[in-house]
């Protein structure tokens, strides 16, 4: 059925850039069409069409010696009193990726990812003395492009602080991997994904489809490109290259933040980090998009494990030096963990008393620390 009802509600979703993966904006802009219609959906469509339901953007904190839960970060709780670095803090980014929180809560639901919200939790986190790793944990096909930059900057000026660590679970695609690439380290869970790195923006032409209904439409606007791309008319040449700019330049800053993150050049962004597709876990690590292969519950282990310093600010190079190149005596056995399900329970580390890298994690965190030198020598 065409769309006859909203058009610039529909022109917002489709049109405006998204860092997301194909299949995810269609279905969002299935969900706006049919509302659009006067269509409601049933919970379980919604659902379907939605993924994971769970709240996000919340640090659960996890203490070191046990992987008990001790407190949330994110809504106003805090948690019990805990010594000095003995918490492991984790936070869910699951779901679609939106600026505000009413933006997923009222109109993603608790499947989806606030940017704000991430900010706040990630900003206690790092300011709590007990906290002495932040995990983020990712299961996101992306989402809208707003926001995600700011939280991706917050996170890379804060590596040094404490280690930062980004475990996916099982997928961080465009805006994920975005806020992916400025933490300290990616971590894949064996066959998740990376990657998708790209934006674009979405036009549909009904016009034809209008006039076969007998149907016109005419806008009374002021403001030369007020109604231009609407789609009840194609898109002209001029709309065209002014949208392409605007990819453009959305896709320049998600190349050149990745590059700084991941310590290489935008053109092996460009050219060498899927060029749009995800890779798979041990290929993602060849390329360079991630850093190692863990489950979840091995990441839990080895951040409960970790040796970090124990002054308000380690030094990111010597963070990511140790991790590259040191041998480690046999990680302590610890009793079996059950790992809850909820996506704020997430984890994984950059460890000094880590078991030995792989040849390919040891040379890209060489390059990693040799562009780290290189920008702040």
């Amino acid at each position: 059925m065409m769309t006859i009802r909203f058009p610039h509600l529909h022109a917002a979703i489709v049109q405006h850039p998204w860092a997301i993966t194909p299949d995810r904006l269609q279905a969002i802009a299935e969900v706006v069409e049919r509302r659009a219609e006067g269509i409601r959906l049933s919970a379980s469509e919604i659902a379907a069409l939605k993924g994971e339901r769970e709240p996000n953007g919340v640090a659960t904190l996890f203490s070191a010696a046990t992987l008990d839960q001790v407190g949330v970060f994110g809504r106003g709780e805090g948690g019990s009193p805990a010594p000095v670095a003995s918490v492991i803090a984790v936070i869910s980014v699951f779901g679609i990726i939106a600026q505000h929180a009413s933006e997923v809560d009222d109109i993603s639901g608790p499947g989806g990812t606030s940017t704000e919200r991430v900010m706040r939790s990630f900003r206690n986190a790092l300011g709590d003395a007990s906290v002495k790793a932040i995990v983020l944990r990712f299961n996101s096909p992306g989402g809208n492009v707003h926001g995600v930059q700011v939280l991706a900057n917050e996170i890379f000026k804060a590596r040094g602080q404490k280690p930062i660590i980004a475990q996916v679970d099982s997928l961080a695609a465009s805006a994920a991997y975005w806020i992916a690439s400025a933490c300290d380290e990616i971590v894949v869970t064996p066959g998740g994904q990376v990657g998708s790195i790209g934006v674009y923006g979405l036009h549909r032409d009904v016009s034809k489809a209008a006039e076969a209904q007998g149907v016109k439409f005419t806008f009374v606007s002021a403001g030369k490109y007020k109604v231009e791309g609407n789609q009840y008319e194609p898109l002209t040449d001029e709309a065209t290259q002014a949208l392409q700019a605007q990819i453009d330049d959305y896709y320049r800053d998600f190349t050149t933040d990745v590059a700084r993150g991941r310590g290489v050049k935008v053109s092996d962004v460009v050219g060498g980090f899927g060029e749009g597709r995800v890779e798979k876990d041990k290929v993602a690590v060849k390329l360079g998009m991630a850093d190692r292969v863990a489950t979840l519950d091995e990441t839990l282990r080895r951040v409960a494990s970790m040796k970090t310093a124990s002054g308000p600010r380690a030094d990111h190079d010597t963070i990511l030096h140790a991790t590259a190149d040191a041998t480690e005596p046999e990680a302590p056995v610890l009793p079996p963990v059950d790992v809850p399900s909820d996506p704020q329970v997430s984890g994984n580390a950059l460890d000094a008393s880590a078991p030995s890298a792989t040849e390919s994690d040891r040379d890209a965190f060489r390059r990693r620390r040799h562009a780290h030198r290189s920008r702040n020598g």
